[in-house]
């Protein structure tokens, strides 16, 4: 019996045994199947995690952005305000200004309302004074126009008598010229020769004075015209003989008027002397080519004056000679014009007439 009771049991517990074996595989195939489910559940949920932990971070970061700019914010709410103080401030001192302006521009308009009276006041009276003015320069207009008619008057008188004083002067030279010429006809011949002589001194009296003063001129006189014509009349009234060439030229230069008829003689008597004296005919003073040169220096007023012949020349004695009545005539004559004469030898005779200044008169 003992056999078979313990093979029954050794079934039971085989049977048990596998029972319990199928049902822990079982078990274990439940907790395998819920362990994987589980890992893919964890896998989920590190997923999650990641997606919350990206997630808080890039709120982390967006919380910094947002405490940055609330930060900024803030600094900039703080310049608005320090801003704001001194706008405020500058309000404030724009107002002070804009009052004191608006009281300044009150008395400016009062002194410009005052002022405008005053101007007001100021034009009557530069009004009265403008018509005042207008008849005071009417007044004067009337004055000026009789006194310059009156002016006028005097003046054509004068210029009238000038020309009468003129006129009978030509004619009394002309009177005096011809008492010489008829007491030169009933005396000896050395006496007719010097009043011959004089006539002739007499007569370039007479042309120089018409050169000088028949044009009007009340000015200083341009002295190579005048003395120009002045040769070339004495030339063609018979002074220049002999085949004798008279040349004139130089500068443009003026001459004062109250010197040009003393000049004008001193140039007449010195080439009419050179005509009459520095070409003799004799065979041992024989010169082909004779010629009186005038020559005129200085611009715009004449300082020199120049009468060279290329005759026999003057004798050195003569210069100093005063007593001869062409000499005498020539030095009176300069001091007339105030100038000063020099007596040169230069193949020939050379007279240098040196004019000074009228300003400094050396």
């Amino acid at each position: 019996m003992p056999g078979p009771t313990r093979s029954m049991y050794s079934t039971k517990e085989s049977a048990v045994e596998a029972a319990g074996t199928d049902d822990l595989i079982a078990r274990l195939q439940f907790a395998e199947a819920s362990c994987e489910e589980a890992i893919l559940e964890c896998e989920e949920l590190r997923d999650q995690l990641n997606t919350m932990t990206a997630e808080c971070n890039s709120l982390g970061s967006q919380l910094t952005a947002t405490v940055d700019q609330l930060g900024r914010m803030e600094r900039l709410a703080e310049s608005m305000r320090r801003q704001r103080s001194r706008d405020q401030e500058t309000i404030h001192v724009l107002e002070t200004r804009l009052a004191a302006s608006q009281a300044e521009a009150s008395n400016a308009e009062e002194e410009f309302h005052v002022s405008l009276e005053e101007l007001e006041v100021s034009s009557r009276s530069l009004a009265e004074s403008n018509l005042q003015l207008y008849e005071l320069t009417r007044t004067l207009e009337r004055q000026v126009d009789e006194r310059t008619a009156d002016l006028r008057a005097s003046l054509a008188d004068r210029e009238a008598l000038i020309e009468e004083i003129h006129h009978q002067t030509r004619n009394n030279l002309q009177i005096i010229a011809s008492l010489l010429n008829l007491q030169a006809n009933r005396i000896g011949e050395q006496s007719a020769a010097e009043v011959r002589r004089s006539l002739a001194r007499i007569q370039s009296m007479s042309l120089v004075h018409g050169l000088v003063f028949d044009e009007g001129s009340r000015a200083d006189t341009p002295a190579l015209p005048l003395l120009t014509e002045l040769c070339r009349q004495l030339a063609s009234k018979g002074e220049s003989s002999g085949g004798i060439a008279i040349d004139v030229n130089g500068q443009t230069g003026r001459i004062p008027l109250n010197a040009a008829s003393p000049l004008g003689l001193i140039v007449a008597e010195l080439v009419s002397n050179a005509l009459s004296h520095a070409f003799p005919d004799t065979s041992e003073h024989i010169v082909e080519d004779r010629r009186v040169r005038v020559e005129v220096y200085g611009n715009p007023a004449t300082n020199c004056i120049v009468i060279h012949d290329n005759g026999i020349g003057m004798d050195p004695s003569a210069p100093n000679d005063r007593r001869g009545l062409g000499l005498l005539l020539v030095r009176t004559l300069a001091r007339q014009a105030n100038a000063e004469v020099r007596f040169l030898r230069d193949n020939g005779t050379k007279v240098e007439i040196h004019l000074r200044s009228r300003r400094s008169g050396t």
